[in-house]
């Protein structure tokens, strides 16, 4: 087992004013860790992350999930996420170029109502994260601990 240590850090000045923070998150007893470059195309979605009842290949058991970061590596073309529960629920995330999508665990509620809401249906494990690039070949960057 083994701690990691999350730092992130926003820094800008608007006006000759810094503006920012930097925020430091150690996560304990992490036993497993993926880290991998992907290509993604730009027709048909290919699966990235997957979640299971129990830890197989390279599928992640339910629960076990402490940190999943995807950074899209190209310099101009956007990566579009679709991220699954039940095969049938999801919701989708543009990340533009250079930009990173993050999650501290793998339960999600993908049947939300809208804005106003007054609450979610139900939390659930999510099936699978999904992406597909939209003008060209995209490669992105995945680093997931457990």
């Amino acid at each position: 087992m083994a701690d990691l240590t999350l730092t992130i850090t926003e820094a800008v000045t608007l006006n000759g004013t810094a503006h920012g923070a930097t925020n430091t998150h150690t996560i304990g007893s992490v036993t497993d860790v993926l880290h991998r470059l992907v290509s993604v195309p730009t027709s048909g979605y290919i699966d990235l992350v997957s979640f299971a009842s129990s830890a197989s290949g390279v599928a992640i058991a339910d629960g076990s999930l402490k940190h999943l970061r995807i950074t899209n590596l190209d310099g101009s073309n956007f990566v579009t996420l679709r991220v699954r529960e039940d095969g049938v629920q999801e919701y989708f995330v543009k990340i533009e170029a250079g930009d990173s999508f993050i999650l501290g665990n793998s339960v999600s509620d993908a049947n939300a109502s809208g804005a106003g809401a007054a609450g979610h249906s139900s939390l659930t494990n999510l099936d699978e994260i999904e992406a597909i690039a939209n003008t060209a070949g995209c490669q992105v960057e995945i680093f997931i601990a457990s």
